[in-house]
């Protein structure tokens, strides 16, 4: 027999887990019963809004449920709207990761329009290693889930790619 109650909201789950565990950012990883990716649902709402495309309306339902933007106390960067070249990098980055599940873009890494988006996160991630990075460009790359630390070994390319290596 098929249930014919309408399928529970992003809404109502984020609210059962906040209800569960008050002030507790989900984690990244989080899957509820009913196979729904919480966390990855977390992190999308939070990078839509530093980016600047989450609509106003989106940001007031979330703020009425108790919604965290980040997991500590600190606001999440907002991305400049006349940083256009930015905000298109970031932008890159968060669709990189949305299909690979991390942010470990290679430096030769080229959009399908031709962004150079590897080269412009290499740049910017050699910046961060040597303290040259502003604070509030590490916060926003650190809420894509990029870090200055080591890169795993292995492969740089990957057959899978959205858009194609140089």
């Amino acid at each position: 027999m098929r249930d014919n109650r309408p399928a529970t909201s992003a809404l109502q789950l984020y609210r059962a887990f906040q209800h569960q565990h008050p002030r507790t950012p989900v984690p990244a990883d989080y899957v509820t019963e009913c196979g729904f990716r919480l966390g990855r649902w977390q992190d999308r709402q939070r990078i839509a809004r530093m980016l600047g495309t989450l609509p106003p309306q989106r940001i007031e339902q979330l703020d009425a449920i108790g919604f965290l933007w980040s997991d500590d106390d600190d606001p999440l960067p907002a991305v400049s709207r006349t940083d256009a070249k930015r905000r298109r990098m970031l932008t890159a980055i968060a669709a990189y990761r949305e299909e690979h599940g991390n942010a470990l873009v290679p430096a030769n890494y080229v959009t399908a329009d031709g962004e150079q988006v590897g080269q412009w996160l290499y740049r910017a991630v050699k910046k961060w290693r040597a303290d040259a990075l502003p604070d509030k460009e590490r916060r926003t790359l650190s809420v894509l889930g990029v870090s200055p630390g080591p890169r795993p070994r292995g492969p740089r390319t990957s057959a899978h790619l959205v858009g194609h290596v140089r």
